[in-house]
């Protein structure tokens, strides 16, 4: 006979997204496991460069997106967490830095200029005095302009693991589910999935099922075969570079269209080393080109923004994105977080880490609109199954690899 495990609240898909909607489920006083085949934060999660964006970024040309409008609150709900006083407390998660910046090679124009500093924006990007540039910016051959936006970036790995630290006792590993582990009522409700690992298998069962998998989201779209709920892929190829000296750098640098020509956030590995991590149109134009024309594409735009720094000293490593998405029309960016609920099943998708609050309050009040109310646990089968590890930072995986 299969042995049997039950929550209020099923989770499938341990990044953030999941681990998030995890702790408020908690908090609010359901019981709720999550389930992960593979390692927690190691999906897109673990490959973020961290940034809290409040979509200034999308603004680039003078105008205001619905892009930007979608995250405007998002750094203030951020910030009030990692402060110990939002819905949840991150105050042990590091700020790597307080302002992400904005830069040009030359003076920007008078017309961008004027809109960073009207009413819509003036609390969120400040213009700055060359004395309080960023230190690499200070050179004399640096002929631009810098503004600060009102945008953290903070240590995404560190940020799983505290959102993993009070939920290790409903936190599992299992082997990848698959349409053959659901189980239907004749109406279209699950009623149980039936989970494996190590050769054990158990038979949960809950009043509802959230699917926050990423990707892996794929399986229960195709299963449901539902309109409006199908996904996307939008490819990143994305540059790490470590060098000794480098200088921190969090910054988007001004290019001629609406996305920034390049993205740099900066980390630290294990042995004291500094990582440039390279995003923004470099990565988005790279997804054609090998890792080794990648490389070649990333030295030559960093040696043309910044002529001052040698980089022949470097160690470059790339790797892809696959960032999967809710389908969109011509397959563009989705502007906010996406959830859809059919029957007892929530599929769902942040598609941006900084949304993932906004992912947790829509789930949240879709099981208020459908009355689910705490009603019991039963983790008596899964007390001895282990948890996925957490993801290693890309940057230790790629170096590490490349020295091993």
């Amino acid at each position: 006979m299969i042995k049997t495990a039950s929550a209020d609240v099923v989770i499938f898909g341990g990044g953030v997204a999941g681990l998030w909607l995890l702790n408020r489920l908690r908090q609010s006083g359901m019981s709720a496991f999550l389930f992960e085949s593979h390692t927690l934060g190691g999906g897109q999660t673990n490959k973020s460069q961290g940034i809290i964006h409040g979509g200034t970024k999308y603004a680039l040309q003078g105008h205001l997106t619905s892009d930007m409008l979608a995250m405007t609150e998002m750094p203030a709900l951020w910030h009030d967490c990692l402060q110990g006083r939002g819905e949840l407390n991150l105050s042990a998660v590091p700020i790597l830095s307080a302002k992400q910046y904005l830069w040009s090679e030359t003076k920007f124009g008078s017309k961008l200029t004027k809109f960073f500093a009207s009413a819509a924006l003036s609390s969120t990007v400040e213009s700055l005095d060359r004395q309080t540039y960023p230190t690499i910016f200070q050179h004399m051959q640096f002929k631009g302009e810098v503004f600060a936006l009102n945008e953290m970036v903070i240590d995404v790995p560190a940020l799983v693991r505290e959102l993993v630290k009070a939920n290790q006792d409903a936190v599992f590993k299992i082997e990848l589910l698959t349409q053959d582990g659901l189980h239907f009522d004749e109406q279209g409700h699950l009623i149980s999935a039936t989970i494996y690992a190590a050769g054990q298998a158990v038979s949960v069962s809950a009043q509802h099922f959230v699917f926050t998998a990423g990707a892996g989201n794929e399986m229960i779209t195709r299963k449901l075969n539902q309109p409006g709920l199908a996904m996307q892929r939008r490819p990143l190829h994305m540059v790490l570079v470590k060098m000794p000296g480098l200088s921190a750098l969090y910054a988007h640098c001004l290019g001629i269209g609406s996305r920034p020509r390049i993205t740099i956030t900066t980390h630290y590995m294990q042995d004291g080393s500094t990582v440039w991590y390279l995003g923004g149109l470099l990565a988005e134009d790279g997804v054609h080109r090998s890792s080794d024309a990648q490389i070649i594409a990333a030295q030559k735009e960093l040696k043309q923004l910044f002529p001052w720094v040698d980089f022949s000293d470097a160690d470059f490593a790339t790797f892809m994105i696959d960032r999967a998405e809710p389908s969109q029309k011509n397959g563009f960016k989705p502007e906010n977080a996406f959830v859809k609920t059919i029957q007892n099943i929530t599929v769902a998708w942040p598609t941006k880490l900084v949304l993932a609050p906004n992912l947790a309050r829509e789930v949240m009040y879709e099981l208020s609109q459908r009355n689910i109310a705490p009603q019991g646990l039963d983790a008596r089968e899964l007390r001895a199954w282990p948890m996925p590890p957490i993801a290693s930072p890309i940057w230790e995986e790629l170096f590490c690899k490349s020295v091993a």
